[in-house]
């Protein structure tokens, strides 16, 4: 139901595309794909399973493979796919991933810096300061995490791969500039 809504408004934004500057047709295309709260999708499984009526925008049922999907270059059975969660055999060929935190810590950066690039020259204080607080925020996690680690005594295999993962993504977050609103 929300795709057909989607394709609607951006039927109607390509109608409109002569009246706008690129700059303004990409901002509204954007703010039209933007990525959505998977709660209420996920959540409606549900309430059609059940037979509760769906509050709010009925937006149908939404799977969320979750991001380890990315691991698995092929396909198998659903037999074959329910012994490797339960760890009676392994599907992946590729056993070589980052721990998740550090996944979750690459994706915190690229949005960053894609938020960075997405503000372009309507920078102000306001968005400066709310970029600042998040790479901060993200730099504070990043010493929790090594501080974390490092005292205890689980991990051992992984540790010292994640503390230089950890330094490897502090360093690359250290070196992005936040945008300031230029004084003349």
């Amino acid at each position: 139901m929300y795709r057909k809504y989607q394709d609607g408004k951006l039927e109607e934004l390509e109608a409109n595309k002569n009246n706008l500057s690129i700059e303004n047709y990409e901002k509204a295309k954007q703010s039209i794909t933007e990525k959505s709260c998977l709660c209420v999708g996920l959540a409606n499984a549900s309430y059609l399973e059940n037979n509760i009526k769906i509050k709010g925008q009925d937006q149908g049922v939404v799977i969320c493979p979750g991001p380890n999907m990315a691991y698995f270059d092929q396909e198998v059975s659903l037999s074959k796919m329910v012994q490797h969660i339960y760890g009676n055999t392994n599907v992946l060929r590729n056993t070589n991933r980052p721990h998740f935190f550090v996944k979750e810590l690459k994706m915190y950066i690229d949005y960053l810096k894609n938020d960075i690039q997405a503000i372009g020259n309507e920078i102000n204080n306001a968005k400066t300061k709310k970029l600042e607080s998040f790479k901060n925020n993200l730099l504070e996690g990043i010493a929790y995490y090594q501080k974390l680690f490092i005292n205890i005594p689980d991990f051992e295999t992984i540790k010292k791969e994640m503390m230089s993962q950890f330094e490897y993504y502090k360093n690359e977050l250290e070196t992005i500039e936040i945008p300031r609103l230029e004084i003349a």
